[in-house]
């Protein structure tokens, strides 16, 4: 499947948009998406989301024979997957060019840069050592994959540990995580790229695009750079030139954006082990369940709802389909107490009460941020679903009974006109009798 044709009025939007400090998703031109880091049950199983672009990274370690011109050091293998599941227009059977460029970028910023200490991977010196390869997948294609992927494959390495190995002549017995405890993979720095997209003749740099404008942009600018500042690799593509005042700018902001990603990564990676260390459930799993690696784990989610009640300054702000409102009557009132008591505490609780998490109201729906505060495990049990659905009858006993009240009230109404018609033909039976 071919990729998509930009139009010419999608170009000039986006360009306009950036001219005037403006990007679609609304973030500031010097803004970055949100990262978040998820781990799997393995040691080097790492998923990455940086947005809405998602990368998964393995690392595997197998003893091989060294080069023969290194034959005290390891090696390190990077590999990029970039097929279908990333996007339809990639084709799954060779690689695109896309694909062979993150590879060598990727193998530039952790392989050339020597982060990965090659010698304490050395078994039996000129006869046995360890390969450590990398696969990064990615799996959903929406602007600057290279970040993605990075983060992805330091983080991975960062988490990996290798087994444990005893040396017993020329044989080499390599215990399994019962037998002994396995071993870190030793990082000298941790190199991360950090991409910028150029517009208006070299003039503005984007920090973060998205695929739109990654097409757009006149050229990008990729910094491969550690938490120390040092510049570990620079690819610089396009067909505009850059001037060095923007390179030295840019250059300064990456080398903060390492540091911070850095501190995350290494913040993540204490935290996954400090919950096995616990013996809490770790992987992919628990962390839907505790809505960390699920699809829709959006900043903000835009939902339709029919009937919602808000409260906004003090107002209240309903919209329940123009239902007209009966008031209740004494009889009614006696019947009905507890069960409006119930919907009326529902309501209550369903009510928006922090403004923070409404950003925009409109007829018919509302854009909501969900709360974050509490980080406990947002899926209920049984009981408590049972007693949801209980809650939720007594709500709708509510609506039968004002529906109920409606249906009396016109009763009674055709009660007393058939009344008042009964006691006219009563009058005049009764006058005819008479005379």
């Amino acid at each position: 499947m071919k990729e998509r044709i930009l139009t010419n009025n999608e170009k000039t939007f986006v360009q306009k948009a950036i001219l005037e400090s403006i990007r679609i998703d609304g973030r500031t031109l010097d803004e970055f998406r949100k990262l978040r880091i998820g781990f799997g049950s393995e040691w080097g199983l790492v998923h990455v989301i940086l947005g809405e672009t998602r990368a998964l990274a393995r690392v595997t370690c197998e003893v091989v024979e060294p080069k023969a011109t290194r034959p005290n050091e390891g090696m390190l293998f990077v590999n990029v997957e970039l097929g279908p599941m990333a996007a339809p227009h990639f084709d799954g059977g060779r690689q695109s060019d896309e694909c062979v460029q993150l590879n060598r970028i990727l193998e530039r910023a952790l392989k050339d840069s020597g982060c990965v200490d090659l010698e304490s991977l050395c078994l039996v010196s000129e006869e046995k050592v360890w390969t450590l390869r990398v696969d990064v997948t990615v799996l959903n294609h929406e602007g600057n994959t290279i970040d993605c992927c990075s983060i992805a494959a330091l983080t991975a390495l960062a988490h990996f540990k290798r087994p444990d190995i005893t040396v017993d002549g020329e044989n080499v017995i390599v215990h399994t995580l019962e037998e002994k405890e396995p071993i870190k993979v030793t990082l000298f720095h941790y190199p991360i790229c950090v991409s910028y997209a150029i517009f208006n003749q070299g003039k503005i740099a984007v920090a973060d695009p998205t695929y739109l404008e990654e097409r757009v942009a006149e050229a990008k600018m990729v910094f491969g750079i550690n938490s120390y500042g040092e510049l570990c690799g620079l690819h610089l593509g396009g067909t505009t030139l850059t001037s060095s005042d923007l390179l030295l700018r840019t250059s300064m902001k990456a080398s903060k954006r390492a540091r911070l990603v850095v501190d995350k990564i290494k913040a993540a990676i204490q935290k996954d082990n400090d919950d096995r260390e616990k013996g809490l459930p770790v992987g992919f799993a628990e962390g839907i369940e505790r809505n960390e690696t699920t699809v829709h784990a959006q900043d903000r989610i835009q939902v339709r709802l029919k009937r919602f009640k808000l409260k906004i300054d003090g107002e209240e702000r309903t919209d329940s389909e123009h239902e007209e409102e009966v008031e209740p009557d004494d009889a009614m009132d006696t019947v009905g107490e507890g069960e409006a008591e119930v919907a009326n505490k529902l309501d209550e609780s369903m009510a928006v009460d922090d403004m923070e998490t409404v950003v925009n109201v409109g007829e018919t729906a509302a854009v909501l941020i969900p709360n974050t505060k509490d980080s406990s495990n947002q899926w209920i049990t049984e009981e408590e679903l049972q007693e949801v659905k209980e809650k939720t009858g007594k709500k709708r006993t509510k609506a039968s009974l004002k529906r109920k009240k409606k249906s009396l009230l016109s009763q009674s109404k055709q009660l007393e006109a058939i009344d008042a018609d009964s006691s006219e033909e009563e009058t005049v039976t009764v006058t005819s009798a008479d005379l």
